[in-house]
């Protein structure tokens, strides 16, 4: 028959027991959840990465839309200030202000030289193909900054999803996040290889 003290040192020694399999056990759950915050946080890291790399790209591709638009107006500007000076040569050489014949044959020519191609690329002829091309190169950086933009703000839901994951300790939140990047980054692949997203003007 046992004694009260050998009694309590069995139950004294399996509180011991139980106690430290407990203790094996959290230190065992700190440590996965170490290594899961710590594998969530290089990704956060990887991504921001990405991110600011497609940024850049974005404010490249927004900044040679803005230059395209306004060398545009502006050429178109200039090809109109031409336009205007043919027709008003165009119409003196008509003669019906009273020129000599050697004026309306010198406004003739003037009107013709505005519209004919010089070496500079300013007639008018000149003027209006540039300004379409310039059209044509603020249309693909356009696009562009938009696809660009569309990867930045997959990359930025990937990296809030994680956030969320970090707190959740959810391996489908940080599988939804690497899915969102994944889709980010080539988005910002295809833009970069000059192909247009089907979704973007």
């Amino acid at each position: 028959m046992l004694e009260a003290s050998e009694a309590k040192e069995l139950i004294d020694e399996a509180v011991e027991q139980e106690e430290k399999k407990e203790d094996a056990g959290r230190a065992a759950e700190a440590r996965q959840e170490r290594a899961f915050r710590n594998r969530v946080a290089l990704l956060v890291g990887v991504f921001a990465v990405l991110l600011a790399v497609i940024h850049m790209a974005a404010a490249g591709a927004a900044r040679e839309s803005l230059l395209t638009a306004v060398q545009a107006s502006d050429t178109y500007n200039y090809m109109q200030a031409k336009n205007v000076r043919e027709a008003i040569f165009k119409t003196a050489a008509a003669g019906s202000g009273g020129a000599s014949a050697a004026d309306r044959a010198a406004f003739a020519a003037e009107a013709k030289r505005l519209r004919a191609p010089d070496k500079s690329g300013h007639g008018i002829d000149q003027l209006r193909e540039k300004g379409q091309e310039l059209e044509r190169e603020n249309a693909v950086a356009r696009r562009a900054s938009e696809g660009y933009e569309l990867g930045e703000t997959a990359l930025q839901v990937a990296i809030v999803l994680l956030s969320i994951a970090i707190v959740a300790r959810s391996g489908a939140i940080v599988f939804g996040a690497v899915a969102f990047a994944a889709l980010g980054v080539g988005m910002a692949l295809i833009t970069r290889a000059g192909m247009a997203l089907p979704w973007v003007g």
